[in-house]
């Protein structure tokens, strides 16, 4: 075999469904049929990996303009009064109630918090409806 080269099977794809339509002039619809069932797994790994993709970029984007509200205890913050929210403020009426004193500090971002007299809030409440206060 010196003076012979050894010829390798070559697989050929072709990417789209309609030109291999157009190349197979004499394919029947039941062919057809299962040709698209063949790529059907393929065109949905292909969207799942694209939707992760999308999904990763959304979440990226997002972290960049989310900034963290973390609060240590003993310290002063404003609570957003949620009751206010559907109406809007008023011309001169505040949003937010308090101060309040951060008690204790649990999971995944809720405080604990109590007034100045001692008095606990019957619920812990989300970082997201609190704001430091500053005196």
């Amino acid at each position: 075999m010196h003076g012979v080269e050894a010829i390798l099977p070559i697989e050929c794809e072709i990417p789209s469904l309609k030109i291999v339509f157009r190349l197979l002039t004499e394919t029947s619809v039941l062919e057809e049929h299962l040709i698209h069932f063949e790529h059907l797994d393929e065109n949905r790994r292909d969207a799942t990996m694209a939707n992760k993709a999308h999904k990763r970029r959304v979440k990226s984007q997002y972290d960049k303009s989310v900034k963290p509200r973390i609060f240590s205890e003993g310290g002063l913050i404003l609570l957003y009064d949620q009751d206010r929210e559907p109406l809007g403020p008023r011309k001169f009426k505040s949003i937010w109630i308090g101060p309040y004193i951060v008690s204790k500090v649990l999971k995944k971002g809720a405080y604990e918090l109590t007034d100045y007299e001692g008095n606990k809030l019957v619920e812990p409440r989300n970082g997201l409806y609190l704001k430091n206060y500053y005196a």
